[in-house]
């Protein structure tokens, strides 16, 4: 800070810093600036975000889709090892909460010689082949005759289903099979899941029920 002594001997404040100090005082008057109120918002924002992340209705619906994210997982794989090895992958669905793929195995005369267990995944979180009493079926409206597990896994009645290295999920017969699996756990509506294959593609489509509708 600069100074000028007068020859009466009082100090006068140098003129500058006197309109920095007056400049600081209109600030402090006018409150916050935009850029603060910003970070503020951001601030409160991010807690209210964290604050949702660990309500237990966040925490079902995580543990659902991770359920369901392991049987598309499965799925995927099957169906691109399938392709990639020129082998027929079959599904297996085990109890109540589990999905086993095996390859057929094949000899110098192409005749199938046995098979080999690829994977075999149990669901975390409680997470089951299960209906839920007023959940309709998928947008995808594929037939739920003939399903097994209490209605849960519908794709055909034949005991074989696999995919091909052609790119199709198929029975023992190579007829196309379009399938839907239901997952949930139970006593919990909102954790209700979906997957849909279509079969002459074999497309794998997740479902999740939000309360009113099936949403991918």
């Amino acid at each position: 800070m600069f100074h000028r002594v007068q020859s009466n001997g009082m100090t006068v404040i140098d003129t500058a810093q006197r309109r920095q100090e007056l400049a600081m005082a209109r600030r402090n008057e006018a409150g916050f600036t935009l850029l603060e109120v910003l970070v503020v918002v951001a601030l409160l924002g991010t807690l209210a975000a964290m604050a949702i992340m660990v309500s237990p209705a966040f925490l079902k619906s995580a543990k659902a889709d991770a359920g369901i994210e392991q049987a598309m997982d499965t799925l995927r794989l099957a169906r691109e090892t399938a392709i990639s090895q020129r082998r027929n992958v079959r599904v297996v669905f085990v109890g109540l909460d589990a999905i086993q793929t095996t390859r057929e195995d094949i000899g110098a005369n192409g005749v199938v010689t046995g098979t080999t267990v690829l994977r075999t995944v149990q669901f975390e979180n409680r997470m089951q082949f299960r209906t839920v009493s007023g959940v309709p079926n998928t947008p995808a409206q594929f037939s739920l005759t003939g399903a097994t597990t209490g209605g849960a896994i519908a794709v055909g009645t034949s005991t074989t289903r696999m995919f091909t290295s052609e790119g199709t999920f198929v029975n023992q017969a190579g007829d196309a099979l379009n399938g839907t699996i239901f997952l949930a756990i139970q006593g919990d509506t909102l954790s209700a899941r979906a997957i849909t294959i279509f079969g002459p593609t074999a497309l794998i489509r997740a479902w999740r029920w939000n309360g009113r509708d099936w949403v991918e």
